[in-house]
């Protein structure tokens, strides 16, 4: 593995992105935000675009879907190769789909025959059990449980400890306030 790794970003989510990404063993990591002044930050978009060729591989660390969305497809333009990063203390099923530029947090269970698409986030202590497919660019936050066979839309938030039934589908651009439990589909 190329150990260069151009992380954009530099907010709360950002933090645990670089953790996640020093436990996959990267060592060399750069990261870049649109606030320059802020500690650690290598430079802005612009710069990061003019030195692609340092990196192998980006991650956007962007808790907002539209906004991960746009620069995630933007730096995926140039030929960057966006990677997924994962939690070395989540628990996925073997036969569990994963698609680039996903992050999958500490204490996250996903089960058999799911589909995460890419850019997504599925956060700390989450549950997406079997057949279920996450949307592009959707963000399931921390204690949410999604039970199995729900399909779930592109660019989907879902708050923070909210339960999802069996047998649902989410559409695209749906927000669900935290602490919401799901019982049909919308």
């Amino acid at each position: 593995m190329n150990n260069k790794l151009a992380i954009f970003g530099c907010g709360g989510h950002s933090n645990v992105i670089i953790d996640i990404a020093k436990r996959n063993g990267f060592k060399n990591i750069k990261i870049f935000d649109d606030n320059i002044d802020l500690p650690n930050v290598t430079g802005n978009l612009e710069i990061l675009i003019e030195s692609k060729d340092e990196f192998n591989y980006y991650f956007v660390a962007i808790g907002n879907n539209h906004i991960r969305k746009n620069i995630y497809l933007k730096l995926k333009k140039l030929n960057l190769v966006p990677i997924s990063l994962i939690h070395p203390n989540s628990n996925i099923a073997s036969n569990v789909k994963i698609e680039n530029g996903v992050c999958i947090m500490a204490g996250v269970t996903i089960n058999a025959k799911t589909i995460i698409y890419e850019g997504s986030i599925i956060n700390t202590n989450s549950s997406v059990d079997h057949d279920c497919r996450i949307g592009k660019f959707s963000h399931i936050c921390p204690g949410v449980n999604i039970a199995g066979t729900v399909n779930v839309g592109e660019l989907v938030f879902i708050g923070i400890g909210s339960n999802i039934v069996n047998n649902i589908d989410i559409s695209s651009d749906s927000m669900i306030k935290a602490g919401t439990t799901v019982v049909k589909s919308i």
